[in-house]
């Protein structure tokens, strides 16, 4: 199966605790705080213990970071995908991928995420 798809399945069919818990231990409560638009750097904590449920709209964008997150992992590691999804991207008109999830662009950052790990490097 294809990365993307693969990715997408996992996203959707994971429950919202459980990757906002590996966001917020893989990229830290301020990424996921950015990636969201959220006020208070501890509801990232809050939404990962369940303890409280994100709004609609953030819950697309944490599945969208999980998903762009999960695809770059597997295929590049932890580090490289940390680097990643928090650095400046030419594809993204230097935006971070996190600031283009907050944005709701998701064809924008999955694109510059396959075009990374497929060495695609023309934009």
């Amino acid at each position: 199966m294809d990365t993307s798809i693969q990715a997408h399945a996992d996203a959707m069919r994971r429950e919202l605790h459980e990757l906002v818990a590996e966001l917020v231990a893989e990229l830290g409560p301020t990424a996921v705080q950015v990636m969201t638009g959220s006020r208070d750097r501890s509801t990232p904590a809050a939404w990962a213990r369940g303890d409280s449920r994100p709004r609609a709209a953030t819950e697309t964008q944490l599945r969208l970071g999980y998903r762009v997150w999960s695809m770059m992992r597997d295929a590049e590691g932890p580090r490289v995908a940390a680097a990643w999804m928090t650095g400046a991207n030419p594809r993204l008109g230097e935006d971070t991928p996190l600031t283009a999830i907050r944005e709701a662009r998701p064809a924008d950052v999955v694109g510059a995420a396959e075009a990374f790990i497929g060495g695609i490097y023309a934009a």
